[in-house]
């Protein structure tokens, strides 16, 4: 496994449509699930302040696609999908993309 400084990897906030190509095929080929884009448009319009996507070298290696709900009375975050391409698994690349969505 090559050595990735945190620094080598860009994460941005969801640019609604334009970026949806990007995490249907991520998911599509990571997941093995197939939503229709019913079900991205969804995530991504409601909630597209807790849609990341992360970057080495200009290459999409990973995504989480979330909402945030009330439950009880209080907030309540929910991982609709979380995907990081497997050569780059292992490196915070995930847990990094969920706390941009929720970050505390």
């Amino acid at each position: 496994m090559t050595v990735l400084s945190p620094s080598e990897i860009e994460y941005l906030s969801c640019g609604a449509e334009h970026h949806l190509p990007l995490i249907m095929g991520l998911v599509d080929r990571e997941l093995g699930e197939s939503y229709s884009i019913f079900t991205y448009r969804y995530f991504v319009y409601l909630w597209p302040n807790l849609t990341f996507l992360a970057f080495h070298e200009e290459k999409c290696v990973g995504t989480v696609v979330c909402k945030m709900g009330h439950h009880r009375n209080t907030s309540r975050g929910y991982v609709g999908m979380l995907v990081v391409i497997e050569p780059y698994r292992g490196r915070g690349i995930a847990t990094e993309l969920v706390t941009r969505s929720f970050p505390g």
